[in-house]
């Protein structure tokens, strides 16, 4: 396996995580709003995270406390689990929270990362990337809780430092005038991108694309910002896409994966959200503004791409620009380890591919730098691309 000395340079990995204090939704969050937001309950013995007075079971363990080793499902991702072993079984034994304080410390990160051979990383959350959904049906509760995770968030690990961790923010579009307010904020507070969830945005009483003029405002302060929009992988109104399918299915739960909906629309959230935003015209509206896929796999880019020209040689005058040269110029891609990344550089150029290894998490890699093994067919110069220097292009537009 690739360790980080094989590099030669230090890694910029735009795929990282943090396990969430206890506190994280709940430290800042004005007490008025409380109940219809985060807080945390003992039942049967069992500290349980509740969202507008439910359950919450988006995370299985929500203290994180014991927690999976980092990578312990790979070979489960890679599609190595033809003796069928259950998934529980292929988490292994799990570890005490404390024998990891970088999972929760920023220090001890940095001195995790320095191990690893990691110049720098984009943050992301874990929990927190299922909350819009869990808020759907209350907009302003919604909207406050991720205010107050976003103070939160620069209160621990800090939007930009060093130049060594970016944590990123979370922003709902779910009401545009409060979104635009939390961006202002956010970029006040020197937030170098912001993170949202793939999928149609939740208005209250159902959804809506992404695509639509209500956003433009959140849209073009992006674009005039130079902020990147990272769209991580999450919890979305896509879910009901599956229920329509099978009704009986409860709330969802990670790691609890069947087979029907992992085949036919694992990709759809990312995919779907991709042609939104081309087919209604943002990426027309605002040319230069700079999106990231995370965490989002990549194997769905090729099918999007035929499409779009398929779509743009039949009525060309739905686009100001070919589709398929706005997403190419437009997005930048994070494969996971598992994918053809050769197909994929086909598809985009190494120039858009994107080093994320899901590093802590169990689905990730134990080593992010053996990413690295994944694209051994790779020149010296693309290597250096896809592992370090794309993300900082990524990130250059909002250096202050």
């Amino acid at each position: 396996m690739t360790t980080h000395t094989t590099l030669g340079f230090k890694a910029f990995d735009v795929d990282e995580h943090y396990y969430e204090a206890p506190d994280a939704f709940i430290r800042h969050i004005d007490p008025a709003m409380k109940k219809r937001c985060m807080q945390w309950a003992e039942i049967d013995g069992r500290k349980r995270f509740m969202v507008a007075g439910k359950v919450n079971k988006f995370i299985p363990n929500p203290t994180f406390d014991p927690i999976a080793k980092p990578g312990s499902l790979e070979d489960y991702f890679r599609g190595r689990n033809l003796e069928g072993r259950d998934i529980a079984a292929m988490f292994g034994e799990l570890d005490p929270l404390d024998h990891h304080p970088g999972f929760r410390d920023r220090a001890a990160r940095l001195e995790l990362m320095d191990r690893q051979g990691l110049e720098s990383v984009l943050l992301f959350p874990t929990q927190g990337v299922g909350m819009q959904e869990a808020l759907k049906r209350d907009i302003e509760a919604l909207h406050a809780a991720f205010s107050a995770f976003n103070t939160w968030l620069d209160e621990d690990w800090g939007f930009d430092r060093d130049g060594r961790i970016f944590a990123a923010p979370m922003l709902t579009f779910a009401d545009p005038e409060l979104a635009v307010a939390e961006l202002e904020r956010l970029l006040e507070m020197g937030a170098r991108i912001v993170c949202t969830v793939p999928g149609p945005i939740p208005t209250g009483s159902g959804y809506q694309s992404p695509g639509m003029s209500d956003y433009d405002p959140i849209w073009a302060r992006l674009e005039e910002a130079g902020v990147p929009m990272a769209m991580h992988a999450g919890l979305n109104g896509t879910v009901q896409y599956g229920r329509v399918w099978e009704p009986s299915r409860g709330q969802f739960e990670a790691f609890k994966h069947m087979a029907f909906p992992l085949v036919a629309f694992s990709d759809r959230s990312i995919s779907d959200t991709f042609a939104a935003l081309i087919c209604h015209g943002v990426l027309d509206r605002f040319p230069a503004l700079r999106l990231a896929t995370i965490e989002n796999g990549a194997m769905w880019v090729p099918d999007l791409l035929r499409n779009l020209k398929i779509c743009h040689g039949k009525m060309p005058w739905e686009f100001k620009r070919h589709p398929v040269e706005a997403f190419v110029e437009n997005v930048w891609v994070s494969p996971y380890f598992e994918d053809d990344m050769a197909l994929i550089k086909d598809c985009i150029g190494a120039d858009r591919m994107l080093f994320g290894s899901d590093y802590p998490h169990a689905e990730g890699l134990a080593e992010p730098a053996s990413y690295l093994d994944d694209i051994a067919g790779f020149s010296d110069d693309e290597v250096r691309k896809v592992m370090r220097d794309n993300a900082y292009e990524l990130l250059s537009a909002s250096a202050r």
